[in-house]
């Protein structure tokens, strides 16, 4: 349900959150002449509104498709005083109170009953009806929709103005006397008869309906026979009267009866209000052509006056409005607190099953209105609600039981049955029997938080590899398994040959063995082992380990990689990671690059410049798999879970819980923030002294804890989910024309950062041996971090014994890690660099490199400064990759989302202005789309991906350089163009506001002289002129013929042309369009230029789904044979397209970590290596 406000506002813009209204609209096959996927401009309609003691009844038409909207609100009058009302409304808001209707949709009319009651004079397409749910009141309303009365065959012919002139054009040759005094206006003037004609008609009684002569000057060229249908549709009676072969006939109306309907209103579904409705889209036609003074009656206020509540001004523009939480509150934004706490309990009835999601939506709603009133309402209540969840909910303070509940697409808290969620797991396992493994486990998770045992017993029964006969059946898709043997075969053998992998194909096959197994039927068992064999499948999902993957048929094709447990981010990292020759070198020659394996040694590898803890777990088996994968003959391997333990599970983990048999994951963190912090002011230097600010943010930490800490190294990551993949320092006050040395300071994460820094013996920038133990924030669930990891006491054992001794017995939870790609990537580069000991030490600030370091790592520079300021404050950050923002709305250039994270921004509030630039870039650069936004959402608007992507425009350049101003110049070009773009979106979409130009333009001028003629019949003498009248102020620019007897002939001055008034709008419209064209070609012309520093685009890491769950596979370019190679887990297929790649990769919002090596040593630095199949 919503709120009156925001059901309203969901109708106008064609989206109702529940009502399934627009989605049929938008399957139908309607007859329009106009688009009404737009905001419907409600203006009244005709005489067919009212009001009575027990209902409200409001007939509008959009100004702008011309379809139908009838509301009707009505009540139980003895209940009236029981109905919501606003003067309920104080705070705080009592069970007792309903200030505002609470409106639920509660059904459709039939189908059958809408064709029966459709016709001419009412073409209903739905009818909707929806209900208060507070308790007392007794409100219902019922919304009917109907298409435009004019077909669009009719529209088109009305402005036709061409088709017009051109029978102008005629008459004036034929008759040129009778013709005189006509001009070009009359092309679009159309539409105003019409509309007069049919005004004269509803006024008209049965005795004084006026006839059309067909010869009537106007009527001949506006109209004639190409439009006499329109007025045999409109049910006048046409004479035809054939003289000299002239038709001299007439059209003659039929008045229609008067309005008897409550309050002398209008009945719908009559002829008169056929006419009326029709006279509404004709007088639409004119207001949109602006050929009128008047504007229309909009009741968009009367339509929120009848339900109870106010119209929330320019809500449109609020970029909150389509978030999912006012959507679930059924609230608007900035709406009180008393209309969303009403709009709270009243969902709070009707969504039991969603009662977390309204807590955590009522929470986010108080955060965003800034009220301190309902922020404490909003905390109170999540904390009732977690208080009287239900037993069987269990613990989930990590949030894992929400995500299990989601990924079977069903509401957390876990309030549901076991037979709901058994259920839930069924159709998951059917409709992506790929997934099987992850389904599982997801079921054992929830199983696990139960404190039921009739509960959990049920789920881990069903969890168990040999499925249920009730699951077979869902799986198979069986009607029956009491059918022959040899049905389910050929059931399960279509859809082995529609499977999309060989884990589909092997759940099929489980489910078929288990009721095989279950049956004891020793002819399905053969026919199974028949299947497998077959369909080349060896894999058994009961102890998950290999019998037999397919021999590879083309030994060109690289080896897949098994997913073992909702590892697919991790497979297609190790599928990149592999292409990458640097990494290769490290991984298959690790003993000319290793670390010392004492403690000692150990004690003093530094990450960059930070502590750091030797992990030497995942060079190993990195290594074992490398070979693999260079040696195998067959189509897929496993990787070994070592190597996923020793990617997921920290060696602190590892060392500190060894006989742990599973390790309790905990919620990802979502992918890392912005690289560019927010900024502060600047404190001013003083003389003489040259002071350095510093403090660590790490930005991938959850908002709550990023600033919790600043002291904390690499010994303190308590998993690997703690990856800090970005840091930041403050602002370095110093004058730029200092040479400053780069220090590096101490961070809670494992990248470098760095701060230019003076020389001062004295008092260091920052003291590197950092304390361990202050400021490391300690979640529920982990170990005590500030453990010493050398045990003097005990025999000496090093550290990669220790690690390699734990990952043998250390087990994953499987299906719970899903991780963030660039978290994972962060963890295993700063594994491998944690494992080799460093190639130079920079002598002045201690900071160890490495070839991981040297092929990866970018270094930027922010730069801030005051508006008053001339000079620029700067900081420098050592990063493993850049990210790029996606549009809020529609597509976007990779260029255009690199520019939201380095371009100029203003921040008036700070009066600041900032920018980012790159002051270094590695060989292999690493692009970050940062797909999340706030509450847990995905972007998923589409990145258009260049093959080569030149980077010169975010280089580092000094400021008094031509290059940067340059650079400021493109700033300011861009945003021009980007004010223009959006000026001319707005002008297209309503060009109406030319009304008030064109109104006042055209001055006071009279209509033309003209004369009456007869009914029926004779022309008048030539030089006698039609008279025509006006009918009032609504009018005043509608023509109509009048009846036969004559009247005085009226003269005034000529009417200023309609067609100048077009033509300013166009010029308008012309200059603007002229400048965008200009400073767009001056942008692409500059930008043009800069195209020194080239990067291939060399893999694309994909994920479809949510922010929290969802599934990964990885596109990677070959470069020597100029393919591209698809890895979806054990699945790898070509692509010599590469256009085709791109377009796929650039119209979804599934990219989302991109790979670019440096052109010219992309030879150097990336290959394919080539199966080696020993003999």
């Amino acid at each position: 349900g919503c709120h009156p406000s925001r059901w309203i506002y969901e109708l106008i813009h064609n989206n109702f959150t529940v009502c399934d209204l627009f989605q049929r609209a938008r399957n139908a096959n309607l007859d329009s002449h106009y688009n009404w996927e737009h905001p419907h401009q409600l203006v009244i309609n005709g005489n067919q509104s009212f009001s009575t003691a027990s209902s409200k009844v409001l007939s509008a038409i959009c100004l702008d498709c011309h379809f139908h909207f009838m509301f009707r609100v009505e009540w139980e009058r003895e209940q009236e005083d029981l109905s919501c009302h606003h003067s309920q409304s104080q705070w705080p808001l009592g069970d007792t109170q309903f200030p505002w209707h609470h409106l639920a949709w509660a059904c459709s009319e039939d189908e059958k009953r809408i064709t029966q009651e459709r016709s001419k004079y009412y073409p209903l397409l739905a009818r909707e009806f929806f209900v208060c749910t507070a308790a007392p009141c007794t409100v219902q309303i019922t919304l009917e929709v109907s298409e435009p009365r004019m077909p669009s065959s009719w529209v088109k012919l009305l402005l036709d103005h061409e088709t017009i002139l051109q029978q102008l054009k005629a008459a004036r040759e034929n008759e040129p006397a009778r013709y005189e005094t006509a001009t070009d206006d009359w092309a679009y003037q159309a539409p105003s008869n019409l509309n007069t004609y049919l005004k004269n008609l509803l006024e008209a009684t049965p005795d004084s309906a006026r006839s059309i002569s067909k010869r009537n000057k106007r009527f001949c060229v506006l109209f004639g026979p190409r439009c006499f249908h329109i007025f045999r549709e409109l049910e006048f009676k046409e004479v035809v009267d054939m003289q000299d072969g002239v038709d001299e006939g007439s059209f003659t109306p039929t008045a229609p009866p008067p309005a008897d309907g409550p309050s002398k209103s209008t009945e719908v579904n009559t002829y008169r209000a056929y006419l009326e409705d029709v006279r509404s889209e004709v007088q639409n036609l004119i207001f949109k052509s602006g050929n009128t003074a008047e504007s229309p009656t909009f009741c968009i206020a009367a339509l929120h006056n009848h339900l109870g509540c106010a119209e929330v001004p320019r809500v449109s523009e609020n970029a909150l409005v389509n978030l999912e939480r006012y959507k679930l509150m059924g609230v608007l934004p900035t709406q009180s607190k008393e209309i969303v706490v009403n709009a709270y309990k009243r969902q709070w009835d009707l969504l039991p099953s969603r009662r977390r999601d309204l807590v955590e939506a009522l929470m986010a709603i108080a955060n965003d209105s800034n009220d301190d009133l309902l922020s404490d309402y909003a905390i109170t209540q999540s904390s009732v609600f977690e208080s009287q969840l239900q037993r069987h909910s269990g613990d989930d303070d990590d949030g894992l039981v929400a995500q299990a509940l989601e990924y079977f697409s069903l509401s957390p808290p876990n309030t549901h049955s076991a037979d709901a969620i058994l259920q839930a797991f069924r159709e998951k396992v059917a409709r992506d029997p790929f997934d099987a493994s992850t389904a599982r486990s997801m079921l054992l998770l929830i199983a696990r938080s139960s404190k039921d045992d009739s509960y959990q017993m049920k789920l881990v029964l069903e969890a168990d590899p040999k499925m249920t006969l009730e699951t077979c059946k869902v799986v198979l898709r069986l009607k029956t398994l009491d059918g022959p043997w040899e049905d389910m075969v050929r059931a399960t053998k279509e859809l082995l040959n529609n499977a999309p992998s060989s884990e589909a194909k092997a759940t099929y096959l489980d489910a078929l063995d288990s009721i095989a197994e279950h049956t004891a039927s020793p002819s399905l068992k053969q026919a199974v082992l028949e299947l497998r064999n077959e369909f080349n499948l060896g894999i058994s999902e009961s102890d998950g380990t290999t019998s037999g993957d397919a021999r590879a048929t083309n030994l060109n094709l690289p080896l897949g990689l098994h997913n073992i447990g909702n590892t697919c981010y991790l497979n297609s990292l190790l599928q990149y990671l592999f292409t990458v020759k640097p990494i290769r070198d490290i991984v298959l020659n690790y003993d000319s690059f290793r670390l010392g394996l004492d403690d000692e040694s150990i004690r003093e590898r530094r990450l960059g410049g930070n502590k750091m803890q030797m992990d030497r777990g995942e060079a190993v088996e990195m290594a074992t798999l490398f070979k693999t994968l260079r040696t195998s003959d067959r189509t897929a391997t496993r990787p070994s879970q070592r190597l996923a333990n020793a990617v997921l599970l920290s060696t602190h983990t590892l060392l500190s819980s060894p006989k742990q048999p599973s390790e309790t994951p905990t919620a990802p963190n979502p992918p890392p923030l912005p690289a560019r912090p927010s900024p502060a002011p600047p404190t001013n230097s003083q003389d003489d002294v040259n002071m350095v600010n510093v403090s660590v943010q790490a930005v991938s930490d959850s908002l709550e804890t990023q600033s919790s800490s600043s002291t904390q190294t690499l010994v303190n990551q308590d998993d690997a989910r703690s990856d800090h993949s970005y840091e930041k320092v403050e602002t370095v006050i110093e004058e730029e024309a200092s040479q400053p040395f780069l220090a590096a300071t101490g961070g809670s994460g494992d990248d470098v950062s760095m701060v230019e820094a003076p020389l001062d013996d004295k008092k260091p920038a920052v003291d590197m041996d950092l304390d361990e133990s202050k400021g490391t924030p300690v979640s529920a669930g982990q170990e005590n971090p500030d453990i010493d990891m050398t045990d003097v006491e005990k025999p000496p054992e090093t550290v990669d014994q220790k690690v390699l001794n734990a990952l043998e017995h250390q087990k994953r939870s499987s299906g719970t890690d899903q991780q963030d790609v660039e978290e994972v990537m962060g963890s295993i580069l700063n594994r491998l660099q944690a494992a080799i000991r460093p190639t130079s030490v920079d002598s002045e600030t201690g900071i160890q490199f490495e070839k991981i370091m040297e092929t990866f790592f970018v270094t930027t520079v922010n730069y801030t400064k005051k508006f008053d300021e001339q000079e620029y404050q700067h900081e420098i950050s050592f990063d493993r990759s850049i990210t790029a923002f996606p549009a809020t709305e529609g597509p976007c250039s990779l260029y255009d989302a690199l520019g939201r994270n380095f371009d100029q921004q203003i921040l008036e509030d700070s009066k600041l202005s900032r920018y980012t630039a790159i002051k270094t870039l590695p060989p292999v650069l690493h692009i970050l789309i940062q797909r999340s936004q706030s509450m847990g959402n995905k972007n998923g608007n589409p990145v258009v991906i260049p093959e080569t992507l030149y980077l010169d425009r975010y280089m580092d350049a000094p400021h008094d350089s031509p290059t940067f101003r340059q650079r400021v110049q493109d700033w300011i070009t861009a945003e021009r163009i980007g004010d223009l773009k959006s000026q001319l979106s707005k002008v297209v979409a309503n060009p109406r506001y030319m009304t008030f130009l064109q109104t006042y333009g055209s001055g006071d001028g009279t209509a033309e002289e003209t004369t009456n003629e007869p009914a029926v019949g004779a022309e008048e003498p030539s030089k006698q002129q039609e008279n025509w009248d006006f009918d009032g102020p609504v009018e005043d620019d509608f023509l109509l013929v009048s009846p036969a007897t004559m009247r005085a002939a009226a003269v005034g001055q000529p009417v200023a042309r309609l067609e100048d008034i077009q033509k300013t709008h166009a010029t308008v419209l012309e200059m603007m369009e002229k400048e965008l064209r200009q400073r767009q070609e001056a942008l692409d012309n500059s930008l043009n230029s800069q195209k020194q520093i080239a990067y291939r685009l060399h893999a694309v890491i994909c994920h479809r789904g949510h922010l929290m769950s969802g599934h990964y596979w990885v596109w990677i370019h070959d470069f020597e044979a100029n393919v591209w190679r698809w890895y979806n887990d054990a699945d790898v297929k070509e692509n010599k397209d590469t256009a085709e790649v791109l377009r796929t990769l650039s119209t979804s919002g599934e990219p989302y970590y991109l790979c670019y090596v440096r052109d010219e040593d992309k030879e150097q630095y990336v290959s394919i290596p080539k199966r080696e199949i020993p003999k």
